[in-house]
């Protein structure tokens, strides 16, 4: 299957009233200096050019320069991030730490967050962006603040808080295959001391990507993605903050669809799969794809000021139920269609305490529950091979699994001021978790009244326990340079296979990061250049294995991840600001006898040794570039004339290294007028001007 990286020509219009813009992290201003960025990496509000932590940062304006609408799309400006889209569901890898599995009860190990929630549910990831103030990409394991245990790094998606000014802002946009947006934010104060707002996307697809070429009707089409998401926000007096959200999200599609890799033969009894010559989008099957989501969620915040600690509560509840159906044999014969349910759903509850002083000794201590239910209601199988096995008068098959997860974990992080230059931090997590899982299966037969129970699986469960650990020491050299070194622990727990019963379960995965930085603002603050260097020792890694018509993980032995990486923005002069980054990642395995290796012909996958195989989605080498150039009117308007670059010197997409994406190169250009007032801007913009085909699964 393909991602989208066609080429693009969009004309996008926005108003907005009652709301300036806002200033990018990063843009030339007073004098071509660039601006302080904040960011809660450390669950406090800090400088971000002071955390010893390598994080990229990116705010609204910088989203709407670089033409980011979704979470797919950080991948283009944040070094050694692959987001990636699995037949419909997004997943993330971090400096070569990720998976592509998915199915209930599967947690990925670069976690997302939204407003503090974290985000479980894996179908329910690939999410557009609207009402956005920051995002926060945080890079290596985060083993102590945050709520999951995240082995390869966190992405924290934020939303502007109402405020008691009215504020509102509108946007429409239209580009190529009949595609249009649109967004609409209102928000301002209710009461004296209550404000909310209310914000909501929607978008549709009138022409697909590509063609079903046996049913002639279009695929890789957006039927529609609605998302709406009100904040409240109640101040009684200075020291109370409460924060109740609400969000919902219903969207259809038929990005799930899929097509044999060329000259790969289809296994036996599945059919002929012609191969004409077609574009890079279209498929060959028997029916077309559709997936459907509708998810959605609730959380309440309350933060209090206790004398001179500060407290937080944070509740949240989120459901979300996904359905998949498309042609599993990618032929036209009718052999094997899969039509899935995935029903999710979860609650955490997170309390926290914290210094509320910039003493010399900072801290934060809490506790975090989580109870996660992930089932198929069923996985229904049906085609000629369920007729094979179970007779010609067998209809459907149905498996009903379910994984239930129950964690808590209790976490202090702290930090030490050793002298007026230097500061040393030390945090610790301790998690218990358990998996439960159970399920039954039944068949559907033309010949017999009801359903036919082939057996039950039998409940069984598995429990985790596992300290991990932060330290790290910084030490300012002077006002402009800071140098960090740390260690760094992290941990997620295994689990059991939901898409496939019978197999046994899978470990946890461990890995530890060493790690060596340095932030830097120079030229009297017209040059921010930030790098790090990293060496990770990754074992029992989670990888994933296919089988007939689903995934799951088995484990690989262990690895070695090795990187450098930098990023920088030049105020070059007070209309141009430029900005990019690179990276450079060895990663490999050390042992992993037991891979999946996949045969072509016929397909088929049998074990094999990919000891010093390359992790897939690890580029050895990646290379993004951005410039905006201001160019003020007569009239007080402003013209912005933007262009980036996206290198990827190429991938492999699984661990037997047998398929693999060559090297590529995206260019976008882009030109954005700005009103005197600020109130209004018109951009056209034309992604991926290279046309570049990037297989995504």
């Amino acid at each position: 299957m393909n991602s989208r990286y066609n080429t693009h020509v969009r004309l996008a219009v926005a108003a907005t009233l009652a709301l300036p813009m806002i200033t990018l992290a990063g843009e030339a201003a007073d004098g071509a200096v660039l601006d302080e960025v904040v960011v809660t990496a450390q669950k406090r509000s800090q400088n971000i050019q002071d955390v010893p932590i390598a994080v990229t940062a990116v705010d609204s304006e910088a989203v709407l320069n670089a033409g980011i609408v979704n979470i797919q799309d950080l991948g283009q400006i944040v070094p050694t991030l692959t987001v990636s889209n699995a037949v419909g569901i997004g997943f993330s890898y971090l400096r070569g730490i990720g998976t592509t599995a998915i199915g209930p009860g599967i947690e990925y190990p670069v976690s997302m967050y939204m407003d503090g929630v974290y985000l479980a549910s894996t179908t329910a990831t690939l999410l557009d962006f609207g009402n956005i103030d920051r995002v926060e990409v945080l890079k290596g394991p985060q083993g102590t603040l945050f709520g999951r245990n995240a082995t390869g790094g966190l992405i924290g998606i934020f939303t502007r808080d109402p405020t008691q000014e009215f504020r509102s802002s509108g946007d429409v946009s239209f580009d190529n295959y009949q595609t249009a947006k649109a967004k609409l934010y209102v928000g301002g104060g209710v009461t004296e001391n209550l404000a909310a707002d209310i914000s909501v996307n929607a978008g549709t697809q009138g022409e697909g990507w590509g063609e079903n070429l046996v049913t002639g009707n279009d695929v890789f089409r957006n039927r529609h993605n609605i998302t709406a998401r009100s904040k409240w926000v109640y101040t009684p007096g200075d020291a109370t903050k409460l924060t109740l959200i609400g969000d919902f999200t219903d969207f259809k599609h038929s990005s799930n669809g899929q097509r044999l890799y060329p000259g790969t033969l289809p296994a036996p009894g599945y059919g002929a799969a012609p191969q004409p010559a077609h574009g890079a989008w279209d498929i060959i099957a028997d029916v077309d794809p559709v997936f459907t989501n509708t998810s959605g969620g609730v959380s309440l915040k309350l933060e209090q000021e206790v004398g001179s600690l500060n407290m937080m509560s944070l509740t949240a509840y989120r459901d979300s139920e996904s359905t998949l159906f498309w042609d599993v044999d990618f032929t036209e014969v009718p052999w094997l269609i899969g039509d899935l349910v995935d029903a999710e759903s979860q609650f955490s509850q997170e309390l926290q305490l914290s210094s509320a002083s910039d003493g010399p000794f900072n801290w934060t201590a809490g506790v975090y529950y989580f109870r996660a239910i992930g089932e198929y209601k069923p996985t229904a199988i049906e085609g000629n091979l369920v007729r094979a096995i179970f007779g010609p008068t067998a209809q459907r098959l149905e498996p009903f699994n379910k994984q239930v997860s129950d964690a808590i974990a209790g976490f202090a992080q702290g930090t030490f001021t050793l002298s007026p230059s230097t500061n040393l931090t030390t945090g610790i997590r301790y998690s218990s978790e358990k998996r439960t899982l159970s399920g039954s299966t039944f068949l559907y037969d033309s010949a017999v009244s009801g359903p036919i129970s082939l057996g039950t699986t039998p409940k069984k469960s598995l429990k985790f326990k596992k300290p991990t650990y932060r330290i790290a020491l910084d030490h300012q050299f002077n006002d402009d340079v800071m140098g960090y070194v740390s260690w760094n622990t992290g941990f997620k727990s295994g689990g059991w296979n939901t898409q496939q019963a019978a197999d046994p379960s899978f470990k946890p995965e461990f890995v530890k990061s060493y790690e060596a930085g340095f932030k830097s603002d120079l030229l009297g603050r017209r040059l921010r250049f930030n790098g790090a260097a990293f060496y990770y020792d990754y074992s029992n890694i989670q990888v994933q294995k296919v089988g007939t018509a689903n995934t799951g993980i088995i484990n690989g032995a262990a690895a070695t991840i090795k990187g450098v990486e930098a990023e920088l923005q030049l105020a070059a002069t007070d209309n141009l600001l430029l900005s990019g980054g690179m990276a450079w990642l060895h990663s490999r395995f050390d042992t992993f006898t037991n891979a999946p290796f996949r045969q072509t012909n016929p397909v088929r996958v049998e074990p094999g040794d990919a000891s010093g195989n390359v992790i897939p989605f690890s580029p050895e080498f990646q290379v993004m570039a951005n410039a905006d150039y201001t160019r003020p009117l007569v009239s007080g308007a402003e013209l912005h004339f933007l262009a980036s670059l996206q290198y990827n010197d190429g991938m492999y997409y699984e661990a037997d290294n047998q398929l693999r994406q060559k090297g590529y190169a995206k260019v976008n250009l882009g030109v954005r007028w700005d009103a005197a007032d600020g109130r209004y801007n018109v951009k056209l913009w034309a992604n991926n001007l290279t046309n570049e085909e990037v297989v995504s699964y």
